[in-house]
């Protein structure tokens, strides 16, 4: 579509917004005045602008819904292409051949403005060569804060919004002055808003950036007064008053808005808080690692928004990455240790592979007060007389300490993916290393169900005796569920000590959202099934199980090498 404008005063976006944070929750009026009708400002007051088609048809009123449709989930190529033409008609700085979408025209605007070619695979921008210096002009007051942001938004872009504080000390006037404004609306604000606000005074600035996580979509926390549309509300009227008291006294911005895209700037759905000094002191390395972890956290499906406590956007990643750093520390065949480089068995384990792996973890966890695993020891000593000869000093005498080792708890997969046979196998499996640590065995059976908790007596006791004992236990059958095994391990601390083994076929996916796993739950393939099938699920298990528990390779028993 061709496109023809006249009359138009070429214009530049502001991005500061102050979208009402009491009433119904409606971002389309501050929408047009904020994109749409600096587009159609005339450049003649006398007359209105004017944009047409090719074949002279009046599209003024149609803008509107021609830049909402660029903004939706999936991209349209008609719409990107007709708006980024009127952009680059009507902006004083945009290039509508730029091929970035219509969503970060902010980004493009301050790219234009600072002469920045757009990214592509032939122009990269850097940490080192576009953040870093950028930060330093901004912190010495020889760039303004175009040159910074474009620089972030050409080198991560990142689908936020976001807000620049001079220095950890600019954010803490801010907060200052955000309770001096929250105070004086007390008696409106709901009681979790309240307590998040407390609690986001609390919050320091001192490191790269601090981010929040607050609203799940774009209908979630659009209430009155909700936490979400205060903070944004009071941080662009922050803004506001920072620019009208700049332009008075002569003085630079301390504080800026980041609009990295359009959608997040009217309804964001996370807040990213940047402290420029920082990142003007930082190496370029640790300025990559954290906006590859602010972008790592922004795609993770995990989108969890408390009205109790702050949603940290990267709490999860930087948790996995301390985790990570833990075990790299670790010795081997702990868990956490090397977790991601753990290769799985060619061939199913044999029952003395299962058995050492058990007996690994079993001396790991050390001894305990009391348990129904006894671990006996003799030793010859003179401090005692010997049975046979008592009357002959010459000869030690033996003396047994008994110690006890953490219980072992067997929870056995038998949902409608395990046949009878592979339970029998899993079954006489347990038994023969029952017989070997010659224990008493803690024993549930699941699906989407748990069976009642037996403990079965295996110590000194035949193989025929122990298959009997196990044939009189309910078998549950069903679908599979282990979240209901880890909620069953954290109910008891009891339960807790000992070490838990869940027998699976591994064909279960976690919740996106963040569960407590357990730890001392470990993992053993149900049988020889199908091994390829066996390690194929159980890939997808660990890969899956990294926002949980980033270490969980190093807890498949007899799977990995």
């Amino acid at each position: 579509m061709t496109i023809t404008v006249s009359n138009q005063k070429p214009a530049v976006l502001d991005a500061l917004h102050t979208i009402s944070c009491t009433g119904i929750y409606d971002p389309m009026p501050t929408i047009q005045q904020t994109l749409i009708d600096p587009l159609l400002e005339p450049l003649n007051p006398s007359a209105p602008a004017s944009i047409t088609d090719a074949q002279g048809a009046d599209l003024t009123g149609d803008i509107p819904d021609l830049v909402l449709s660029c903004l939706r989930d999936t991209l349209n190529a008609a719409s990107e292409q007709t708006v980024k033409e009127l952009l680059g008609q009507t902006l004083i700085n945009f290039d509508q051949g730029t091929p970035l979408p219509v969503a970060e025209l902010f980004a493009v605007q301050a790219g234009q403005q600072n002469k920045m070619p757009a990214p592509s695979p032939r122009v990269l921008y850097t940490a080192q060569a576009d953040v870093l210096p950028a930060a330093k002009a901004l912190l010495a007051g020889t760039s303004d804060e175009s040159a910074f942001f474009a620089s972030i938004a050409y080198t991560f872009h990142p689908d936020t919004l976001g807000f620049w504080f001079q220095s950890s000390a600019a954010f803490d006037d801010f907060k200052v002055w955000l309770s001096q404004q929250t105070q004086a609306m007390a008696s409106a604000l709901p009681p979790h808003t309240t307590k998040l606000l407390n609690d986001f005074s609390a919050l320091s600035l001192k490191g790269l950036t601090e981010s929040l996580r607050v609203r799940k979509d774009d209908s979630d926390a659009n209430d009155e007064h909700s936490f979400a549309r205060v903070l944004v509300h009071m941080l662009m009227n922050y803004i506001k008053h920072q620019r009208a008291q700049a332009s008075q006294q002569n003085t630079t911005l301390d504080t800026g808005v980041l609009p990295f895209t359009v959608g997040e700037l009217f309804c964001p759905r996370s807040l990213v808080l940047v402290n420029v000094e920082a990142h003007a002191r930082a190496t370029p390395a640790k300025i990559t690692g954290e906006w590859y972890l602010i972008n790592q956290s922004l795609a993770s499906p995990v989108k969890v928004v408390s009205n109790t406590s702050l949603s940290k956007l990267t709490s999860l990643p930087r948790a996995a990455a301390r985790a990570a750093a833990l075990g790299a520390k670790q010795q081997p065949g702990q868990p956490g240790g090397r977790s991601a480089q753990v290769a799985f068995r060619k061939q199913p384990p044999s029952k003395l592979d299962l058995l050492k792996d058990i007996t690994l973890v079993l001396r790991r966890m050390g001894k305990v007060s009391k348990s129904q695993n006894i671990f006996r020891t003799t030793k010859a000593t003179f401090l005692k007389a010997s049975r046979r000869n008592p009357d002959d000093f010459n000869k030690p005498g033996r003396i047994t300490s008994v110690q006890y080792m953490p219980d072992l708890h067997i929870y056995i997969d038998t949902s409608g993916s395990i046949s009878e046979e592979n339970y029998q196998e899993a079954v006489m499996m347990l038994i023969r290393i029952a017989k070997k640590l010659n224990i008493n065995l803690y024993f549930n059976s699941f699906s989407h169900f748990l069976s009642q908790e037996v403990m079965l007596r295996t110590e000194n006791k035949s193989t025929a005796q122990i298959w009997k004992e196990f044939r009189r236990i309910p078998k549950v059958s069903g679908g599979t569920e282990y979240r209901q095994i880890w909620q069953y391990i954290n109910a008891s601390r009891v339960r807790q000590r000992r070490l838990s083994l869940m027998v699976t076929d591994f064909d279960w996916l976690p919740p996106s959202t963040r569960q407590d796993h357990p730890k001392n739950l470990y993992y053993a393939p149900c049988s020889a099934m199908d091994w390829s099938s066996m390690v194929n699920l159980a890939q997808r298990y660990a890969d899956s199980m990294q926002h949980i528990d980033p270490s969980i390779r190093q807890r498949l028993l007899g799977m990995v090498v």
